[in-house]
């Protein structure tokens, strides 16, 4: 009896020892591949939508979707490539994906993307001479700029999405939002909320210890923008995507910020969207 039953464990084992184990996912009387897999196919069920699974895409070369729904062939948790793409022609495709990269603890990672025309991304740029902006910071902790100094800076940015009739986004529309939070950014000073020992409607109080000795002063508190994290240039382009990005509309998916120290340096950021946060005011302060 356990010769026989060695002997059917040993070519699974074999696989395992290989790397080549697969884990199931049931639901019901099904057992599907991932999770994401388990999850189209409740919802399916649990709509009374009629579909069918791993169809074979007649004419496209051995291609096959994870499931076939009233006309329409989705695939889900992978990438097609360019050929697979024509090969599907003016067939109506979906592709279910989850990304690793999420825009905030809301956004569930599940990105849905249609095949053709509506499905297309494209990325447009904005680079101004009105994106320009000065600022003063310090960073206590770094030997050179732990003295109080200033940057005369620009922003470059970048929009992702879905056009709507040929266009992303009208450059009228962007170019404003922009603007506006360049705006408010422009002669400020810029500290981390760490430092701040005080604060009232008129003034904000620091102090800290840098590696030069102790720094105190009592600013302003309409040109101090106060930070979570330190006042570096990175935290900066951070704070620009976040007065940009709520504002964008909901065909745009991913918006990028380049802020420039100077010349030849700064800080690139890109973060996706989501519908929600796309429409979410954002927090004042």
């Amino acid at each position: 009896m356990s010769e026989q039953l060695l002997s059917k464990l040993a070519p699974r084992l074999r696989r395992l020892d290989e790397g080549a184990y697969e884990r199931g996912y049931r639901s019901g009387q099904k057992v599907r591949r991932t999770n994401l897999h388990q999850l189209v196919g409740d919802l399916l069920d649990s709509l009374g939508v009629r579909y069918r699974e791993d169809v074979r895409v007649p004419g496209a070369a051995g291609l096959h979707a994870d499931f076939y729904v009233n006309g329409t062939w989705v695939f889900v948790g992978r990438e097609l490539g360019e050929v697979q793409r024509k090969a599907l022609g003016s067939r109506k495709a979906v592709v279910i994906t989850r990304d690793l990269l999420r825009s905030d603890s809301s956004d569930h990672g599940v990105r849905i993307l249609g095949i053709g025309e509506e499905g297309r991304l494209q990325t447009i740029f904005l680079d101004d001479p009105s994106f320009n902006f000065d600022y003063a910071h310090i960073l206590p902790k770094t030997e050179k700029c732990s003295v109080m100094h200033g940057h005369t800076s620009s922003v470059l940015v970048e929009i992702t999405g879905h056009p709507i009739e040929g266009m992303v986004v009208d450059f009228g529309v962007a170019k404003p939002i922009v603007r506006e939070a360049v705006r408010e950014l422009d002669h400020k000073l810029f500290i981390s909320e760490k430092y701040v020992t005080g604060m009232d409607s008129r003034s904000v109080t620091l102090r800290f210890e840098t590696v030069h000795g102790e720094f105190a002063i009592k600013a302003p508190r309409r040109t101090t923008l106060i930070l979570k994290g330190e006042a570096t240039v990175e935290n900066l382009a951070k704070e620009v995507l976040d007065r940009i990005a709520p504002k964008m509309p909901n065909n745009v998916t991913a918006v990028g910020v380049y802020v420039y120290e100077g010349l030849n340096k700064g800080s690139h950021i890109l973060a996706k969207l989501h519908q929600e946060g796309a429409r979410s005011p954002r927090k004042k302060r």
